[in-house]
């Protein structure tokens, strides 16, 4: 299997097919100025999703030629957007302006001095009724450095018939399934175990559930304990549990979907693009689909990993003062509405949380808002591309996990990731 290196943002299944929408936004053009419509501001990263072509359109009619954003695609995997961002700015390339960021590459990119730190009154406009959370991923040593767009918070699914009331924690979720499969219904609880960022992040929220963490505060060395023997013992019973789909170590959001969509699972832990997705995927699954907080380890609130996406302005671009203007406008309330309806995209605006149709369409917004009160982000590092990486190659498959000799490698790796030591896997 190829070993990839991903960053965060979850591969929806309502994405699949919007590549002909997003045709239109594209060009060959790299052009910095002039024409009668102005400044073209070069937008990277978040075009391809549902509707994202209107969000667009409507900020460039408000813009009223001033500037006009132009969307282009990249690779469709996280780390090979990341790898193109990387390639691109350590090159000083002025034809990319506006950065749609994975909210692990704050750090990494604000080191570099790769993305401008934003101050003043833009720093007061990009937070202004904007969700903490958010925030505190664009923030790199105590320093803004993006636009908070979107923000993510996972869940636990569930069908209605088959479970009438949530399970809490994880040993309530994997007695309810023993119990379904020994009366022939369906059982799975599905989750995502591939060997990349999403699993990183069902890691990073078993650790975190038993108040561990992988590095300390300032991401100088690894904090693997007791707490991560712990929470590898669990992860390990889960994925040898025969509760879980046989493709675990293969299952990333989309086959954790689909499972969920085709009647396979019972329980799914995923982001809150499900019921969106599941409107169009399956409408006759959408009443007996249900939400609860992600589970926990004790009963108590989860601590869930952060995910999301920031706008980030390119250090090199020759015209950051309409590059700014444009993520304004590409996140403020009527387009994040806008997002949310159509792609499933989990607003950072506070604002959008009370508009009365987000909560129709977001009936689960309060365990999400109660959910990232608790949040916590995965190391903030300039080197967490390579943190995460041994995190998920240490630990793939989860069957194959001994916690404590895992754990033991784990801690090694982290390590030489923080030193800059040895040939990642």
């Amino acid at each position: 299997m190829v070993i990839q290196r991903r960053t965060g943002a979850p591969r929806h299944p309502s994405r699949w097919a919007v590549m002909i929408g997003v045709a239109a936004l594209l060009t060959s053009t790299a052009a910095c100025s002039g024409g009668q419509h102005g400044t073209v501001v070069n937008l990277y990263g978040g075009t391809s999703g549902l509707g994202f072509d209107k969000i667009i359109a409507d900020c460039n009619q408000q813009a009223a030629g001033k500037y006009t954003i132009v969307g282009n695609l990249l690779p469709s995997d996280a780390d090979g957007q990341r790898d193109q961002f990387v390639r691109r700015l350590a090159a000083r390339d002025s034809g990319m302006d506006l950065l749609g960021m994975d909210v692990t590459w704050t750090a990494e990119f604000a080191k570099a001095k790769w993305i401008r730190e934003l101050t003043g009154e833009q720093k007061a406009l990009a937070t202004a009724n904007t969700l903490q959370p958010p925030i505190d991923t664009a923030m790199w040593d105590g320093k803004l450095y993006g636009v908070p767009r979107t923000t993510n918070v996972q869940l636990l699914w569930y069908r209605k018939s088959l479970v009438p009331t949530p399970p809490k924690t994880f040993d309530e979720m994997m007695s309810m399934a023993s119990k379904l499969k020994a009366a022939g219904k369906p059982y799975e609880i599905g989750l995502t175990a591939a060997q990349y960022e999403g699993y990183v992040v069902n890691v990073n929220n078993l650790i975190t559930a038993y108040g561990g963490t992988l590095v300390n505060k300032d991401s100088s060395a690894p904090t693997v304990d007791s707490k991560t023997v712990q929470a590898l013992t669990l992860l390990h019973r889960l994925a040898t549990s025969g509760l879980t789909s046989s493709s675990l170590s293969n299952a990333q959001e989309p086959e954790v979907f689909a499972d969920l969509q085709a009647g396979r699972s019972a329980f799914s832990l995923n982001w809150p693009y499900v019921l969106s997705a599941m409107r169009t995927a399956n409408p006759s699954l959408v009443k007996d689909l249900g939400y609860a907080p992600y589970p926990s380890v004790n009963g108590g609130p989860p601590k869930v990993t952060l995910g999301g996406m920031n706008y980030a302005i390119s250090k090199y671009s020759t015209h950051p003062a309409e590059a700014f203007d444009a993520a304004m406008c590409l996140r403020n309330q009527r387009n994040a509405l806008s997002a949310a309806l159509d792609g499933g995209d989990v607003p950072a605006l506070a604002t959008v949380f009370e508009l009365p149709k987000f909560k129709a369409a977001y009936p689960m917004a309060d365990v999400m808002l109660a959910e990232l009160r608790t949040a916590v982000p995965r190391p903030v590092s300039p080197v967490y591309q390579n943190i995460s990486t041994i995190v998920s190659t240490t630990l793939s498959p989860p069957s194959g996990i001994n916690p404590k000799a895992s754990a033991d490698r784990l801690r090694t790796g982290i390590q030489d990731a923080i030193e800059g030591k040895g040939i990642l896997p």
